[in-house]
């Protein structure tokens, strides 16, 4: 698998994140500070499709391309509380957390490995965050675990 497939499975999981962040802030479910914090974490995901592309692109590749909202829309489970959407962000976070951390031995380009790490750092702290918001230890292991 090439470096730029790597990127572009990676790309792919942004693309999805950025939309199932946009699905809960336009559920009408998340009062203003759970909002913020969901506008907070879709940025970082944002900002995370743009560097991939970025690298994608530098490499003569072909960047992944973002499906329309209600093909996402398809996989989530039923999103009807504040609850529902916590724990399937948490589910999202630690799948984008796993899925950098567990990519970065992929990497022909060193320095794709370190961006890939950083972005796993990046999703580890979302899962983080969400995961203390419920109650549940933030820090549930000492290493990150593939699933």
């Amino acid at each position: 698998m090439s470096d730029v497939d790597v990127m572009n499975q990676g790309l792919a999981g942004e693309h999805f994140g950025i939309a199932a962040y946009a699905a809960a802030l336009g559920s009408g479910l998340l009062d203003e500070s759970v909002a913020g914090v969901a506008r907070s974490f879709q940025a970082d995901h944002e900002r995370h499709r743009d560097l991939l592309i970025e690298q994608i692109e530098l490499r003569g590749g072909t960047p992944v391309v973002a499906l329309e909202a209600a093909e996402y829309a398809k996989e989530y489970p039923p999103l009807t509380s504040v609850g529902d959407i916590l724990a399937y962000a948490i589910e999202l976070e630690a799948g984008a957390a796993r899925g950098s951390v567990f990519s970065v031995d992929k990497y022909e380009d060193r320095e794709l490995a370190l961006l890939s790490a950083r972005i796993g750092a990046v999703e580890a702290q979302h899962w983080a965050v969400l995961l203390g918001a419920t109650g549940a230890n933030p820090v549930p292991s000492p290493l990150i675990e593939q699933a």
